[in-house]
């Protein structure tokens, strides 16, 4: 029994930092020398609303700090704004942070261990078709001692925040994608490539696969290309004459809506000719494309910053969470 909880924690550990890494968590307030560590597992929950019965389910959370941590539980209702933020929505009777039941709703994790949250779906009024959506948000409680000895005025407290995302769908859920086209900004900075993405259905809809930078002078054509076999391990050889290449961003774009899909490009281009090739596909939709772009020297020149360098002893508050 020992042997499995060991085995759980470390499996939670490892999936908890990778969540981490893709932004899922949600930086409140915290002291300059301590960082929120914890792992969710897993991030998001899809699940039926006009069955009989409401069926329980559970999450994982994972200490991955090196001190005891409490954390409290609650809802809150989300949407999308223009520029993909999220965004918290009103209570109303539809609301499906209302219907959901949470246990425990407060709780102390030790260092390196785990603890199983559960929770149901229990609609007080019959919920209208189509997608619902809420997060279940677990908050670290900041803890006595570290309030009690703040180590300078400059110090911010941050507390961490993990949103697992819970979608509700009644009825029958028709999910239409277009990708209306694809562009690549070379003149602002980074290369990013924007997907000018509609979902015209009652489901939202999202983009899975990866793309790859190659010289123009070496790309063999859309057709010729395929996706790169374990490209989420550091060890993976990229292809012959392949720049660089990463997964294409899975944020959701929210039903009857439509939005502007950032891909920022971390490699530095030097001025030349080059496409970016993506094999893919949103919604079940392939995309098959290799985008032209050209990085001239004015490009690829670093920009100076316009004010010096923030004090290291403060931190942006960033937010972030699974969707």
């Amino acid at each position: 029994m020992m042997n499995k909880q060991i085995k759980l924690t470390k499996t939670l550990r490892n999936v908890g930092l990778s969540i981490l890494a893709t932004a899922s968590a949600v930086a409140l307030a915290c002291n300059s020398t301590s960082a929120i560590s914890i792992g969710v597992s897993p991030p998001r929950f899809e699940l039926k609303l006009d069955q009989r019965r409401s069926s329980t389910q559970s999450f994982q959370v994972v200490n991955n700090g090196k001190k005891p941590s409490t954390f409290r539980i609650y809802t809150q209702d989300w949407t999308l704004d223009e520029k993909n933020n999220i965004k918290a929505v009103p209570t109303s009777e539809q609301s499906l942070s209302s219907s959901i039941v949470v246990n425990p709703v407060r709780f102390t994790i030790p260092p390196g261990k785990a603890q199983s949250v559960r929770f149901s779906v229990r609609p007080r009024v019959q919920p209208k078709s189509g997608e619902h959506r809420a997060f279940i948000f677990i908050e670290e409680v900041p803890s006595e001692d570290r309030d009690a000895s703040p180590k300078s005025v400059a110090d911010v407290r941050v507390v961490g925040r993990f949103g697992v995302a819970v979608y509700g769908y009644v009825g029958e859920i028709k999910r239409v994608a277009s990708l209306n086209k694809i562009t690549v900004d070379t003149k602002t900075g980074p290369v990013q490539a924007n997907f000018d993405i509609s979902s015209q259905g009652n489901g939202y809809v999202r983009m899975a696969g990866q793309y790859a930078i190659w010289p123009a002078a070496k790309y063999p054509g859309a057709n010729a290309t395929k996706q790169i076999a374990n490209l989420e391990k550091k060890t993976t050889k990229l292809p012959e004459n392949v720049l660089s290449a990463g997964f294409l961003p899975r944020s959701p774009i929210l039903p009857d809506t439509r939005r502007q899909i950032p891909l920022r490009i971390p490699q530095k281009l030097t001025p030349g000719q080059y496409v970016l090739d993506i094999n893919g596909e949103l919604n079940g939709i392939k995309i098959d494309q290799g985008i032209p772009f050209s990085v001239s020297v004015l490009a690829s020149t670093p920009r100076k910053p316009l004010t010096s360098p923030a004090d290291s002893s403060r931190r942006n508050i960033i937010p972030r969470r699974t969707r």
